[in-house]
């Protein structure tokens, strides 16, 4: 179950809608959770922390939790200003005053930090130009248009969006059109960012990341790799978000331009130009052809494989026989 808790120092007047709400400003300091007692009330299928936190304003509450697993939402009259007796596993907790949010959650015996900063950035290069140095968990609108998003931040090597992880198979990527179009995971863990983020974010000029890692154990050669490429879009979902990649520079060569011009392909949704779904034939949902020399979102395998193509594969360097450990994808406008 993953608890999720912030407090709200009312600075605003008068009744707000939804979309004031989140587009108003507030900043979150750490404190500890709000005591059991102090909930007066509770509030049923909430499906994000947001439509949680609004809510709970309107009811002129203090703070409040949302539990994830169960879209529960609970409001309280009052806030526990201990900050130390409360670190426990995936807990988000703060106090709200004005611009920035800063709020933490426990993540493998380690604090992640997150920021959401008002009005919302594009993306993460933005936030690096603003001065955000840190690598971490920020809220991003790629668009006037599109929703707000939550992604992973590399500010270490300047303000990389990260699209896509794998890291030990805790996250389910054999999904249907819909949740690759949303998105899904955890963003300290594994994830997909979402196609339509995806879309909006490389309307502009961008350049893609691949990072790549073996098992350790496998004794394989090399043991990790990289590939950058200088053009990197994918087209709206009428066009079934078509992917337009090119400039190629890497480590262990280049395993992703043959699926250039490739629309994406779901369990649910057959793009590709094989005779057979390519990512149920080959455990996932890629922008594949007939059918991949790349598919990072396939089944998280232990390495050597002998089945042909079906795990997390870069062909170039590894062959289809052998499924990755690690990937990250992550992408930044070109400046």
């Amino acid at each position: 179950m993953i608890l999720i808790f912030l407090a709200i120092n009312y600075c605003f007047s008068g009744v707000l809608t939804l979309e004031q709400y989140v587009t108003s400003s507030f900043e979150i300091e750490k404190v500890s959770l709000i005591p059991q007692e102090s909930v007066t009330t509770i509030i049923q299928n909430k499906q994000s922390l947001i439509s949680c936190s609004y809510h709970c304003h309107q009811l002129a509450m203090l703070s409040f939790f949302f539990i994830e697993s169960n879209s529960t939402c609970f409001c309280s009259s009052g806030v526990d200003n201990n900050i130390d007796k409360n670190d426990n596993a995936g807990i988000v907790h703060g106090i709200s005053t004005q611009k920035v949010s800063t709020s933490y959650i426990q993540e493998g015996g380690q604090k992640v930090k997150g920021i959401h900063k008002q009005p919302e950035p594009i993306d993460c290069l933005a936030l690096f130009q603003q001065g955000y140095t840190e690598n971490g968990l920020y809220v991003i609108k790629p668009d006037v248009s599109s929703n707000i998003t939550d992604a992973w931040c590399d500010m270490t090597n300047g303000g990389w969006t990260v699209i896509q992880r794998r890291q030990d198979g805790s996250e389910d990527f054999y999904r249907n059109w819909e949740e690759y179009k949303r998105g899904f995971g955890n963003r300290t863990g594994e994830y997909w960012l979402g196609l339509e983020s995806i879309y909006y974010l490389t309307r502009s000029s961008s350049s893609l990341h691949i990072y790549l890692e073996t098992f350790m154990n496998d004794n394989v050669d090399p043991v990790s790799a990289f590939a950058e490429y200088s053009t990197f879009r994918i087209n709206d979902e009428n066009d079934k978000y078509r992917l337009i990649v090119a400039g190629y520079n890497g480590s262990c060569g280049d395993s992703m331009s043959h699926q250039n011009d490739c629309q994406f392909t779901t369990i649910d949704s057959d793009n590709d130009n094989y005779n057979t779904n390519c990512a149920v034939t080959y455990g996932g949902a890629w922008w594949h052809k007939a059918c991949h020399r790349s598919n990072l979102n396939g089944l998280y395998l232990d390495g050597a494989d002998t089945e042909f193509g079906l795990g997390i594969n870069w062909y170039t360097c590894w062959g289809h026989y052998y499924s990755l450990k690690e990937t990250e994808m992550k992408i930044r406008r070109n400046i």
